[in-house]
C-alpha cells in the first residue's frame, strides 16, 4: 500500500514530530521509511508538503496512517493528484538506482 499525504509548510515541524517519534519501534515511521518532498517537485501546486511511504503489510500501513490524524491541517491525497506523486517518486527511486548500478557496472 502507498499513502500519500500533504501539509502546509508551516505546518511541518508538527508532521516531523510523528514522524520522528519512537525511530526503534517495530511500527515506526523510521524504521518503515517515507520521502518527504516540496509539492512543487512533485508536479502539484506549490506551499505545501507531501508526505510518501508505503508499507507492504496492511495492518501496519492501517496503524501508521491512525497515527497521522493527530497532526492538524494533514490531508491524504487521492486519486490523479496520488497517482501523479507517486509516478513522480517512483522515476526519482528508479534514477538513483540505476545511477548507483552504473558506479558499479
Amino acid at each position: 500500500m502507498e499513502f500519500v499525504y500533504e501539509i502546509e509548510v508551516a505546518k511541518q515541524g508538527e508532521l516531523k514530530k510523528v514522524l520522528e517519534a519512537d525511530p526503534y519501534a517495530d511500527d515506526s515511521f523510521s524504521r518503515l521509511g517515507y520521502t518527504l518532498k516540496d509539492s512543487a517537485a512533485v508536479a502539484m501546486p506549490s506551499g505545501k508538503t507531501i508526505l510518501y511511504f508505503k508499507c507492504e503489510e496492511q495492518a501496519k500501513g492501517t496503524t501508521l496512517a491512525a497515527r497521522l490524524k493527530a497532526v492538524e491541517g494533514l490531508a491524504e491525497v487521492t486519486g490523479e493528484n496520488k497517482q501523479k506523486v507517486i509516478s513522480v517518486i517512483h522515476a526519482e527511486e528508479d534514477n538513483a538506482a540505476a545511477g548507483f548500478g552504473s558506479i558499479f557496472g
